[in-house]
């Protein structure tokens, strides 16, 4: 089980802190807000990567990514999105605010590494 490592108590405490943060209103619509404005990052990270690539004027940065891409071809698109997907739901399922502020901190971050994408890209 994923939670083993925490006492019966202590994953108690973790389903009741989750689903208080759920309840709050505030912090599960800034999750959902988050989480869709994520995919749409993730599948234009998708796109630029696609498309910088095929375009010989970048190659994958991050070395696990790159390992998957030369081990695994286009499958590399079903695991980023899978990847993306469990993300999505374990920032649905404990919305609290310092998950909120890191996953947003990190949704910044690829957003503008996707900008960059793009301008690598387009040669900008």
């Amino acid at each position: 089980m994923a939670l083993s490592f925490l006492t019966a108590t202590g994953r108690a405490r973790l389903v009741e802190d989750a689903r208080a943060a759920r309840a709050g209103y505030g912090n599960f619509a800034v999750a959902v807000v988050a989480v869709i404005i994520y995919n749409f990052v993730g599948l234009f990270d998708i796109i630029s990567t696609i498309v910088a690539i095929d375009m010989g004027v970048a190659r994958e940065a991050n070395p696990l990514m790159r390992h998957v891409m030369d081990q695994h071809g286009a499958a590399w698109i079903a695991t980023k999105l899978a990847l993306q997907f469990v993300i999505s739901g374990m920032v649905l399922w404990f919305p609290h605010r310092i998950v909120l502020t890191m996953f947003i901190i990190a949704l910044t971050t690829n957003a503008f590494i996707v900008l960059n994408n793009f301008r690598i890209a387009l040669g900008f």
